[in-house]
This record gives C-alpha cells, structure tokens and sequence, in this order.
C-alpha cells in the first residue's frame, strides 16, 4: 500500500474541497444552503471546501446526492498525487491586499503550492 506524507494528504483534501466548491457553485447553491440540506453549519460547509476539514464518508456522499453529482466527480483522478489548486491568478487577488495579509495568506498555503505559484 503506497504511504502518503502529510502534504499530499493536504493537498488531496484541499483538491476535494475545489472541486465540491466547483459543483456547489454550478448548482447555484450558496455554502449556507447545501449546510441546511446536509445538517451541517456553513463553517462546516466552507471547511469542507477550504480543505481543512476531513469529511466523513457518509457525509461525503451526502454533499454529493445534495449537489447531484457523481462522488467520484469530486475527487482528484490519481490519489498518490492529487493536483494542485490552480493558483495562476494568485498574484492578482492578493494585489489589493495589505500586507499583512498577504503574509498571512502565501503562509498558509505554503505547504500546498510551489514557489513558483508566488512569485512575479
């Protein structure tokens, strides 16, 4: 059985998180909404999709009946190496921030990306 380090455990839940935000947003749900239907609190919700909360099975398959979705639409293709979110346009979001938060934001993902995703 392949061994999975710390960071590509992050790295897949943060690539199921995406892809649960993806089909959240295409069902024109807000995280408040897909919450009630699920019993769950919209903190839960953006957890979940933050990819700070490791969701439970059962629950996992309740978040994809409620968004009418296949559940293996919502996780990566190859679980030994999941992929990376798509920061392309990171340096454009964070143009506007202060910078301390900017700091505050490059730290956490830091784990989660390569250098190269922040750099000018």
């Amino acid at each position: 059985m392949p061994e999975f380090d710390g960071h590509t455990i992050e790295r897949f839940y943060l690539a199921v998180g995406l892809r649960v935000r993806e089909a959240r947003t295409a069902a024109r749900m807000t995280q408040a909404q897909l919450a009630e239907g699920l019993g769950l609190t919209r903190s839960s919700v953006a957890n979940v999709e933050a990819g700070r909360q490791r969701t439970p099975l059962h629950v996992f398959a309740m978040i994809a009946e409620a968004l009418d979705v296949d559940p293996s639409k919502l996780l990566p293709q190859d679980l030994a190496t999941p992929e990376k979110p798509n920061l392309s346009n990171l340096r454009e979001h964070l143009a506007d921030v202060d910078e301390s938060s900017r700091d505050f934001v490059q730290s956490a993902l830091a784990p989660l990306i390569d250098d190269s995703d922040m750099e000018e």
